[in-house]
């Protein structure tokens, strides 16, 4: 939880209550002017709820079995994503074989066909030693064999292998 109210990113912010079932929303700007950016975020919950019936004190005794107590909480807004929005579609990946036959790295997840091309070419170049493909999911879309290694030529295309 934020520590103090200039930390809260977002406009606005909502307080709820389950047991009086009062709910609440307030602008960040206008708290920001009544409190000051400065306040604690459990400080004005208190101030914000001081008007329940069942707010008790700091340092009063807790309420006992058949009691209410007041049970606000206060919601933030959700923090800004620092991740890139992720477009419709399946990614093209580019990865690079060992000499084994399997993937030794995945060098990147990228969307934009275009894009994916241009990447495809410089890798080759950083790797001219190894194995590079271009995938959509299973889908080969341009496979740079390894250099000096033989290309197999199917005499019947017909045989699965």
């Amino acid at each position: 939880m934020m520590q103090k109210l200039g930390d809260i990113a977002g406009d606005r912010l909502t307080i709820d209550c389950a047991t009086c079932r009062r709910h609440g929303s307030y602008r960040l700007d206008g708290l920001m002017e009544r409190f000051g950016p400065k306040v604690s975020t459990l400080d004005l919950l208190r101030a914000l709820t001081a008007s329940c019936r069942h707010q008790r004190g700091p340092g009063a005794a807790v309420a006992r079995k058949y009691e209410s107590q007041c049970l606000a909480t206060l919601r933030l807004p959700m923090a800004v994503s620092l991740e890139p929005p992720v477009p419709p579609g399946t990614p093209f990946a580019i990865e690079v074989w060992d000499e084994r036959g399997r993937v030794e790295m995945r060098l990147g997840v990228i969307y934009p066909l275009d894009g994916a091309i241009a990447a495809f070419e410089a890798v080759k170049n950083a790797y001219p030693r190894n194995e590079i493909t271009l995938r959509q999911a299973c889908r080969v879309l341009c496979k740079r064999e390894r250099p000096g290694q033989p290309v197999h030529v199917d005499a019947d295309p017909g045989v699965a292998r």
